[in-house]
């Protein structure tokens, strides 16, 4: 039995350690000139919650997750670990910043500078430490972004999504979609903005409908 569990430990560190970032946040706060820090959820996805041999313990998988997440978000704090379905999960909170006019902090939602839309943007030194993870562990993170947005303005936002899964049905790039007033909505980012937001620092995840940028024909 040890075996096969061993076995099954490496299989798991050899195909990747899934990561999800679920912060929620108000438009009004994305929208603002002010930023402000809030706490968003980080999902890490472990083989078990507790040590097979006793289970008032914690298992391997959440003491290496807990030093892994430490190295790359400082003030990370270990939550609860619990079971969704068949998936075992380690919940941490980190600070982000929401809003502002300027970069700030190490990971970012805020208006384009463009006076409409959403951003997400992640610091040079994230970055660097997330490169550095990938090279050094024999886990890989495999990221995902999940921005559950609460339109608590007075009225609906008609927005332009660039290529996101929004309340589970995907939106191709340059498509219609409306923040309803008073409603909370869930922003499942694609793997072209998250890789995006790794690689080169940000990504734009939609516009305001009335001031998107129009493409016109040579």
């Amino acid at each position: 039995m040890k075996k096969i569990l061993i076995g099954l430990m490496s299989v798991v560190l050899l195909s990747g350690c899934k990561v999800e970032l679920a912060p929620t946040v108000n438009l009004s706060d994305v929208n603002s000139e002010t930023a402000k820090t809030v706490q968003s959820k980080l999902i890490v996805e472990v083989m078990s919650c507790t040590n097979f041999e006793d289970s008032r313990k914690e298992s391997s998988d959440i003491i290496e997750a807990k030093k892994e997440i430490s190295k790359i978000f400082t003030d990370a704090k270990y939550v609860e670990c619990y079971r969704e379905k068949m998936d075992s999960k380690a919940l941490f909170e980190i600070p982000i910043t929401v809003g502002g006019k300027e970069a700030s902090g190490d990971i970012q939602i805020r208006n384009g500078g463009f006076g409409g839309g959403m951003i997400v943007l992640v610091s040079d030194n994230l970055r660097n430490k997330i490169n550095q993870q990938q090279k050094s562990s024999f886990s890989k993170f495999e990221p995902s972004i999940n921005v559950t947005i609460k339109n608590d303005l007075d009225k609906n936002q008609d927005i332009v999504v660039h290529g996101v899964f929004a309340d589970s049905t995907y939106y191709l790039p340059y498509s219609w979609y409306q923040l309803v007033a008073g409603k909370t909505q869930t922003f499942k980012l694609s793997d072209v903005s998250v890789l995006a937001i790794i690689k080169q620092g940000g990504a734009l995840i939609y516009e305001d409908f009335d001031k998107r940028y129009e493409i016109n024909k040579q």
